[in-house]
């Protein structure tokens, strides 16, 4: 059975994790480069080195950026967390053509590698296009100790497609512009997430956004990936919006994933859009934590 949909507050949460997203700094966190597969990637890390180390990856014409709250929420658990940024997306502006799920897969692997944290305890969360690439990583040699997909797209090209004409998720004129166009399209967004999907627009390689919405056929959420004997006794887990309200796995597909990852493993963020960490970011910090526990 599918469990109940998650409504959280901060008194919800442990009151270490509540301090660190009240408290979260829309421009905190260490930015660092590591080259690897000739790409120079870019990332933001929050948390002690020696913490348990954890990676978050976001999605199509996001940035690392868009993990602002949850990232020092999650390492106020002890976590070293990490969030990079995608080859044409953020700071890490070098696209190399990539853009099937597996060959980016393969790249993220390779700086996971030279970042040294192919290690055992070693927990990865993806939103959206990085939930397929974090699906994708067993493939490429990498086996975190969990894998947690955030509202990971099973949706036909046809409707995939369509993001790459809509104004919303393009670069206007300007960065005040921008801003302006989010704010408008987006009312219940702090000005902190315009901010930085405005900047995340500005900084965005379109041709690189545009080859992976296109180019990589339906989504599916994944599933393929996770069905690959690469991926067995990975424990897999899936935080999602609701269908009703923009989120990307439709409730139709659910007993596809359940027969794979089991129905306890698909927590709902209640009324959660494709991007639950925007509007709810106490929910989304909750159904996480009961996934990496």
């Amino acid at each position: 059975m599918l469990p109940a949909p998650i409504r959280a507050t901060p008194a919800d949460l442990p009151r270490p994790v509540a301090e660190a997203l009240a408290e979260a700094d829309p421009r905190g966190g260490e930015i660092a480069t590591c080259e690897a597969a000739g790409i120079p990637f870019a990332s933001i890390a929050w948390g002690e080195p020696d913490g348990r180390p954890l990676l978050l990856i976001h999605g199509v014409t996001a940035s690392a950026r868009i993990w602002w709250r949850v990232g020092p929420a999650l390492a106020a658990t002890g976590r070293r967390v990490t969030a990079l940024d995608l080859p044409g997306h953020g700071l890490t502006g070098h696209w190399q053509g990539h853009h099937r799920f597996r060959d980016n897969a393969r790249d993220v692997a390779a700086w996971i590698r030279a970042m040294d944290l192919d290690l055992p305890e070693l927990q990865v969360v993806g939103h959206s296009w990085g939930a397929m690439t974090a699906a994708a990583l067993p493939a490429a040699g990498i086996r975190p100790a969990t894998i947690v997909l955030v509202d990971p797209p099973s949706m036909p090209l046809a409707f995939i497609s369509a993001m790459a004409t809509d104004p919303a998720e393009r670069p206007l004129e300007d960065m005040a512009a921008s801003v302006a166009a989010l704010a408008a399209a987006n009312p219940r967004w702090s000005s902190a997430d315009i901010m930085a999907k405005a900047e995340a627009l500005q900084q965005l390689d379109l041709e690189a956004a545009r080859a992976v919405l296109l180019d990589n056929g339906d989504w599916d959420g994944g599933l393929a990936d996770l069905a690959d004997p690469a991926a067995a006794g990975i424990p897999i887990w899936i935080v999602r919006g609701e269908e009703r309200t923009g989120g990307l796995l439709p409730d139709s597909r659910l007993a596809a994933f359940a027969g794979r990852i089991g129905w306890d493993h698909i927590l709902t963020i209640a009324d959660g859009p494709h991007a639950p960490q925007r509007l709810y970011p106490e929910a989304t910090t909750a159904a996480l934590l009961r996934a990496l526990a």
